[in-house]
């Protein structure tokens, strides 16, 4: 069976506050000798599967990537590899006959005191933005952003700042907006604001801002991970 990402003791990452919704985020491993993945319960679910139904595999794996995206994801996956530098890569995957639109963020990890060269494993997070991106319309975009003038400058720049991070379109970056908002229960400006603040701290660059950013994404699945422990 597939092995579950360590912090298996830990609760499920399940929405924040133990609420019911879909699995959005979730944490994988990669050791690179033995050519094996560990994925926790969320990642067998961003990818249509019960927790340990199927043995995650690199040729699992590239049989869900979208035929179009499947090369991309491929050279990201073996520069990671070859240098262990923080990555991200915004791809489709196939779930059945539907499509889903995932970011996959990680970094190498190193063994024996290593600090550079080609990486032992690569560890990181899937973040599913499928359920932000069905719910967008026109309409609701402009209700997010109509409160001022102010506000739809302040998410225009935040939108940027994603997609200069994580290199997606404009719909993914206000995608992952909303899906912070709504995790932490804030305005999607509040969101906007301190990723504008973050930049303007000097982290602009990638792949600093991106290291920034993937800390505020692992603070989000640490607090949901610590809430569904409370709960229990």
């Amino acid at each position: 069976m597939g092995r579950r990402a360590p912090g298996g003791d830990s609760a499920p990452l399940g929405e924040l506050g133990g609420v019911d919704g879909p699995r959005q985020t979730g944490r994988f491993v990669f050791h690179v000798v033995a050519e094996t993945w560990e994925w926790d319960d969320d990642v067998f679910a961003i990818h249509g599967y019960e927790p340990g139904e199927v043995e995650p595999t690199t040729d699992l794996i590239m049989r869900h990537k979208h035929e179009q995206d499947r090369e991309l994801v491929e050279r990201t996956l073996q520069a990671a590899v070859d240098d262990g530098e923080p990555f991200n890569v915004y791809y489709r995957i196939l779930v059945g006959d539907e499509v889903r639109n995932v970011v996959l963020v990680g970094e190498g990890e190193y063994d024996g005191g290593r600090t550079s060269g080609k990486a032992d494993r690569l560890v990181g997070y899937y973040l599913d933005l499928t359920p932000e991106l069905e719910a967008e319309t026109t309409a609701a975009a402009d209700a997010a952003v109509a409160a001022s003038a102010a506000s739809r400058g302040t998410i225009e720049q935040a939108k940027g700042i994603l997609m200069l991070g994580y290199g997606l379109d404009a719909d993914a970056a206000f995608a992952m907006l909303k899906w912070w908002s709504r995790n932490r229960n804030v305005k999607v400006r509040e969101v906007a604001e301190r990723l504008i603040q973050v930049a303007r701290e000097g982290h602009v660059s990638h792949p600093g801002l991106r290291r920034l950013l993937d800390a505020l994404l692992d603070d989000l699945t640490a607090s949901r991970t610590a809430r569904g422990n409370t709960s229990d």
